[in-house]
């Protein structure tokens, strides 16, 4: 028997009966291409399946806000958890733990959820046992041929601190300070008072950085301090607006921010009328 090797790397047997043609085959378990489907990064199918398809760290922490309840993911802080949204903030935080294999002619890489179409992910929380669990559906290679399933349990870890909004409330922060003079009468006062308040109350829920630090009663009014310039100013546009009221405004330096800006401390005067 002669063994002739040629350009294509393929070794062809020639003896003086037959011709035989050596086919590619799994470098673990030795079964051929044609036997479960192609060869994928040099594994069959069956081989190629016991790659892990879901990674998933043992243990999910959820900082909550014991405060306002809010929570944070990743670095950012997200709205208030309630009862009924309990359950999507747990999907939102395994989904962005989580990662998925996904194999191509490079090497192998690990994705978030949202990363890739190929992969379906379940999250099945239980609040009771303080346990996730998930299941990953799907292909991590386009050449697979059945979907893979993977699942992992890990134990959820409600973690409790301060968002950032509430340890600015908690420290009275403010930029700007709106004060309320005129020669009021307390109904007047009242009504522009629950105005402004209202105002606040509503940008609060566009932005939660902007609230009221503090109320304080002066001689002839209020002094109202507020966290954000942006929002004194609408507050005194409202007055304006509102109850006639002739606003002036005046800015002190009072240091610089990190980035080297200077920092101005802004205050507003909202004179009502009778």
């Amino acid at each position: 028997m002669v063994i002739d090797l040629q350009e294509d790397s393929v070794i062809k047997l020639k003896s003086e009966s037959e011709l035989i043609l050596m086919r590619r085959f799994c470098y673990k378990c030795g079964a051929l291409e044609g036997e479960t489907g192609p060869l994928i990064q040099g594994l069959c199918q069956r081989c190629f399946s016991d790659l892990q398809l879901l990674h998933a760290p043992s243990e999910l922490d959820v900082v909550v806000c014991k405060r306002c309840g809010a929570y944070k993911l990743g670095k950012q802080w997200r709205g208030q958890i309630s009862g009924e949204s309990f359950e999507g903030v747990i999907r939102e935080a395994v989904l962005n733990t989580i990662k998925l294999s996904r194999c191509t002619d490079s090497g192998t890489k690990l994705l978030r959820p949202a990363e890739t179409e190929d992969v379906y992910v379940e999250v099945m929380s239980s609040t009771k046992k303080n346990f996730v669990k998930v299941r990953a559906s799907g292909k991590s290679h386009p050449l697979q041929i059945r979907p893979k399933v993977d699942e992992a349990t890990m134990k959820l870890n409600l973690i409790y601190s301060t968002c950032e909004v509430c340890s600015l409330k908690s420290a009275k922060h403010h930029d700007a300070i709106l004060q309320l003079r005129g020669a009021l009468s307390q109904e007047l006062l009242s009504r522009a008072q629950r105005a402004v308040e209202n105002l606040a109350t509503s940008a609060a829920k566009q932005e939660s950085k902007d609230f009221i630090a503090d109320v304080k009663e002066q001689h002839g009014g209020l002094d109202f301090y507020v966290s954000s310039v942006a929002l004194a100013k609408r507050m005194a546009a409202l007055l304006k607006e509102k109850f006639n009221a002739n606003i002036v405004e005046s800015a002190k330096l009072i240091g610089q921010t990190q980035d080297g800006r200077k920092k101005y401390r802004v205050s507003i005067l909202a004179r009502l009328k009778k």
